[in-house]
């Protein structure tokens, strides 16, 4: 460590606080390091003080009270006398050019003076370059012991800084696990609790029978939250951080993929879908069943059967034959019941309070499906024009017809009133009832059955 001191010390007497950055700048060594520099910016700075002088020197010691001493670029540097003054030149003084009402000349400390200004600057920055080789070739000498020293402070500095973060936002420390299992109990994300004082928390529990979570819930960005707090808790447990949570059981994890969002690559003439695609093939090809995966959809402006294909597909690869531990985004319905087929894959949601008048998105993630997307939902929170939001509720119920899945979940949660024409309404409402009445089975239907079923249609109505 004294030899560190006596580098640390090296550097302080020789390089300046607010050096130059570029070493060719000639103005990064210490003043009183190098007698050399010294004089040199001696000479740099206090030029004009010493011509002054001079100039005062000899005017004063051969009576010429008009002599100058002066400058140009073409002349450099030399002393100028007038005609009726040059009787008084001593010998001293050596002619240099004459013009029409004065004579210039030099003198040997004059020219000294010249060649020494001229290239001081180049011979500060000469020297400088040079002290600063043999200092670096000292520092060079000690090398090792100072990348093992700052390797050390640095690793001071990192854990010190996830300690005070772990202190001051109540983190755990995490257990590291050996059997594949992601327990994690009232976790928080990491940066969007520093403003958020109403964080809402969650819990996630993966293991080696139950491995890939679909999560279905509204568009809105607690999706994107869910997803990326997660990752994130397994990436700080692996650098020996303490974690946002009350309980965590991490896996040993070899690789996090993350496929959230891409966008076009015009330069490269790939669409959004191909960069899409091309973040999911290189999940498919280098995940393992020891890697973490966050998937936030899988091409959501396709057609819903050709994304439907493509999404079951590449969950059953991941189900079948790699078995990372994934969770699984998506605004598709369709899905959850192909799903069901998947022996390892469970169903979970937002949780969503509702009534006629009002919607609120509670951010807390439960084990249960939903099969509500609550597009229109979100299109009147972001204040949608109501003549848009009625005219897309009408359409929302000619494609149920036409598709024959009438569901009145799928509407919206307010009263359809007079706004909308009552003759559309009842057709609808006598579409439904003709198609219940016609599937019922008289000669199978009990008296307990036959009440409820009275029950249902007089809700439809």
């Amino acid at each position: 460590m004294e030899n560190i001191k006596n580098i640390i010390n090296l550097i302080n007497d020789s390089i300046k606080e607010d050096a130059e950055w570029n070493i060719m700048w000639w103005w990064i060594i210490s003043n009183w390091f190098d007698e050399k520099v010294d004089y040199l910016n001696w000479l740099i700075n206090n030029s004009n003080e010493w011509l002054v002088n001079y100039q005062r020197e000899l005017s004063e010691t051969y009576w010429i009270s008009s002599l100058k001493i002066k400058y140009t670029n073409a002349s450099w540097y030399f002393i100028e006398i007038p005609k009726s003054q040059i009787s008084k030149i001593p010998d001293l003084f050596i002619h240099k050019q004459t013009l029409v009402n004065a004579s210039r000349y030099i003198t040997p400390p004059l020219k000294e003076f010249e060649e020494n200004i001229l290239s001081a600057e180049w011979k500060k920055a000469e020297r400088e370059y040079e002290l600063f080789l043999e200092i670096r070739e000292q520092i060079l000498d000690s090398f090792s012991e100072i990348q093992s020293i700052s390797d050390k402070i640095a690793f001071i500095d990192f854990e010190s800084s996830l300690s005070e973060i772990a202190y001051s936002w109540n983190y755990t420390k995490p257990v590291v696990t050996k059997d594949n299992s992601l327990s994690i109990i009232w976790w928080r994300h990491p940066i969007i609790e520093l403003s958020e004082r109403d964080f809402i928390s969650n819990d996630l529990d993966l293991n080696n029978k139950d491995y890939i979570h679909i999560i279905t819930w509204p568009n809105m960005w607690w999706k994107s939250t869910f997803l990326r707090q997660n990752a994130l808790i397994v990436l700080m447990t692996h650098i020996w951080s303490f974690v946002p949570a009350n309980i965590a059981k991490i896996p040993i994890t070899d690789k996090i993929f993350s496929r959230i969002w891409a966008s076009d690559n015009l330069f490269l003439g790939q669409s959004t879908f191909m960069v899409e695609m091309q973040e999911v093939a290189n999940i498919l090809n280098n995940s393992t069943k020891n890697s973490f995966v966050i998937i936030d959809e899988v091409w959501r402006w396709t057609s819903t059967y050709d994304w439907m294909s493509l999404a079951r597909a590449i969950l059953k690869e991941n189900h079948d034959n790699i078995k990372a531990k994934t969770l699984f985004a998506t605004h598709y319905h369709e899905l959850i019941d192909k799903s069901k087929q998947l022996k390892w894959v469970s169903n979970f949601s937002v949780a969503v309070w509702e009534n006629e008048e009002n919607l609120v998105f509670l951010r807390k993630i439960i084990p249960w499906w939903i099969k509500k997307s609550f597009w229109l939902e979100v299109a009147k929170i972001a204040w949608l024009s109501r003549n848009t939001i009625l005219e897309a509720k009408k359409m929302l119920q000619i494609l149920e017809l036409e598709h024959n899945k009438i569901s009145w979940k799928q509407m919206l949660l307010w009263t359809i009133n007079s706004e909308i024409d009552l003759v559309e309404k009842n057709d609808f409402c006598n579409n439904k009832l003709t198609q219940k009445i016609k599937n019922i089975n008289i000669n199978n239907l009990t008296p307990i059955e036959a009440l409820n079923l009275i029950n249902e249609l007089k809700s439809i109505i």
